[in-house]
C-alpha cells in the first residue's frame, strides 16, 4: 500500500480521463437525451438518412421541445452541417451505441446500437453492460497514439466499476459518497499507477477529508477548461441510472453523489463478474442469466413506488378511484393495484389522473422498466424478454381511459426507455 507522502507521477503529460465531447454538455447524459436521440437516429438510418438532413433537425426539434420542461438542453440548434453529432458524437460513440466516425455523414449505429433503440435491451441493461465494459483508453474516441501511450505504461482501467468500486467501500465504512474534487484530485491522479489497490484510494480520500494530507505537489490531470466537467461525467452517470444519489453542492465541485445501498447486492454480484473484452452482446447474456438487471429494476421500481412525495397518496388514491382496475390485466384487487406515472415525476410528471393508469404490481414494474410499452393508441409493446412470460396473457391493445393524457403517453413513448 501506498503512505501519505506519496505523490504520483503521471505517466505522459496529458493523461486523463476522457469520457466524451471537448465541447462538454452535461445534459447529454441523461438517459432521454442519450437514449432519445438514439431512438430518433434508428428511426432514420433504415431510411438512409445522414446527420446533416433536414430530417434528423426535425427529430433534434421535436425532442427538445418534449423535454425543455425538465433538461437544460438546447437540441434545435445543434442541426445542419454543424450537427449535434458532429460536434458531441462522441456521447453515443464512447458507449459503443454509434458506429466510429466516416466521411459519408450517414446515420449508423452498432448493433447494440439498434437493440438498444429498438428496446430490446433495457434502459436498466444499457447502463450496467456500459459499467462492466466501459474503459479506458477508450479506442472508440481516442486516437491510436493516445491509447497506445496507455498500453505503453501498463495501464488498463474501467472507470465506472473503480468509481463504484471506491463508493462501495466507502459506504462500508459510513463515509459512502464522492464529490467531483475528489475524483479530480485525487482518483484520477492515483489512478495513473497501474499498481494502486482500492484500499489505496480508500485510504487518500479519508486522508484528505480528515486534514491528514494537503495534496500540495499532486498533478493536474484537468488542464483545459472543460476537463472537469468531462471527469464529472462519471459521476452524473451513475447518477442517472440509479447507483449514485446525487446531492446538490454550492458548486459541481462540491455536489455529493452518495451510494445508493439499496443496490448493494446487485453492486456487489455485477463487480464480482469478469467482462473483460468480451463483446456487448455477450455481456448481455451474462448479465441477464445472473438475473443482476432484473433486481435493479424491481427495486427501483419499489423504491420509486414508496418515495414520499408531497401528492403521493393523493394521487394514488385518485388514480385507483377513476381506473378502479388495471389498465392491462383488468384486475381489481386494490391490495394488488398501484398508480403509475405516464410522464415520469422526475421529468416533471403530473401527480394527476391524466397522467396515471392503475396497475398490477408486476405490470407497473414492467412498464416502469421498459419492458412494457404503451402507445397513444392504447397499442402494447413488450421486449423479449416481457414477451417470452407474458405474450399470451397480455392483449395486443388496449382501450384507454376517457381521461388519459395522450400527450402524455406519446412523450414516454417517443423518448423515455424506462429506469
Amino acid at each position: 500500500m501506498l503512505d501519505k507522502n506519496y505523490i504520483p507521477k503521471l505517466p505522459f503529460p496529458d493523461f486523463k480521463w476522457k469520457w466524451a465531447s471537448l465541447q462538454c454538455t452535461e445534459s447529454l447524459n441523461d438517459p432521454v437525451i442519450l437514449l432519445g436521440v438514439l431512438f430518433r437516429m434508428r428511426k432514420l438510418e433504415v431510411q438512409g438518412l445522414k446527420y446533416s438532413s433536414p430530417e434528423f433537425a426535425h427529430e433534434l426539434e421535436d425532442l427538445s421541445n418534449n423535454v425543455k420542461d425538465s433538461i437544460n438542453v438546447n437540441l434545435a440548434g445543434r442541426t445542419g452541417e454543424r450537427n449535434l453529432i458532429r460536434n458531441s458524437g462522441q456521447y453515443w460513440r464512447a458507449v459503443g451505441l454509434l458506429e466510429g466516425r466516416d466521411r459519408t455523414g450517414l446515420i449508423r449505429l452498432t448493433d447494440f446500437g439498434r437493440r438498444v433503440a429498438e428496446r430490446d435491451i433495457t434502459q436498466t441493461e444499457f447502463a450496467a453492460i456500459t459499467i462492466q465494459t466501459f474503459q479506458l483508453p477508450n479506442i472508440k474516441i481516442q486516437s491510436m497514439e493516445e491509447c497506445q501511450q496507455w498500453h505503453d505504461n501498463g495501464l488498463v482501467l474501467y472507470p465506472l466499476r473503480l468509481l463504484l468500486s471506491i463508493e462501495k467501500e466507502l459506504n462500508a465504512r459510513d463515509e459512502g459518497f464522492l464529490i467531483p474534487e475528489e475524483l479530480i484530485k485525487i482518483i484520477i491522479p492515483l489512478s495513473s499507477n497501474p499498481g494502486t489497490l482500492l484500499e489505496d484510494y480508500i485510504n487518500f480520500i479519508l486522508w484528505f477529508r480528515s486534514g491528514e494530507i494537503t495534496l500540495v505537489g499532486w498533478p493536474d490531470c484537468c488542464t483545459r477548461d472543460n476537463d472537469m466537467r468531462i471527469a464529472r461525467e462519471y459521476l452524473l452517470f451513475l447518477s442517472n441510472y440509479g447507483y449514485l444519489l446525487k446531492q446538490e453542492g454550492k458548486t459541481h465541485m462540491n455536489e455529493r453523489y452518495v451510494y445508493n445501498s439499496i443496490l448493494d447486492v446487485e453492486i456487489t454480484n455485477m463487480l464480482a463478474e469478469n467482462t473483460s473484452n468480451q463483446p456487448l452482446i455477450q455481456v448481455v447474456k451474462q448479465i441477464r442469466a445472473k438475473e443482476i438487471t432484473s433486481e435493479i429494476e424491481r427495486k427501483r421500481v419499489e423504491e420509486n413506488t414508496r418515495a414520499k412525495r408531497p401528492n403521493q397518496a393523493k394521487f394514488r388514491k385518485e388514480v385507483l378511484q377513476a381506473c378502479k382496475r388495471c389498465v392491462i390485466t383488468n384486475v381489481t384487487m386494490p391490495e394488488v393495484l398501484e398508480a403509475a406515472h405516464i410522464k415520469p415525476f422526475k421529468y416533471h410528471g403530473e401527480d394527476t389522473v391524466e397522467n396515471g393508469f392503475a396497475m398490477r404490481m408486476d405490470i407497473h414494474l414492467l412498464f416502469d422498466s421498459g419492458h412494457l410499452r404503451i402507445s397513444d393508441n392504447g397499442i402494447i409493446e413488450l421486449s423479449t424478454r416481457a414477451r417470452m412470460d407474458y405474450g399470451a396473457s397480455i392483449p395486443p391493445r388496449i382501450v384507454l381511459p376517457a381521461f388519459t393524457n395522450k400527450e402524455f403517453l406519446k412523450w414516454r413513448w417517443d423518448n423515455y426507455n424506462g429506469l
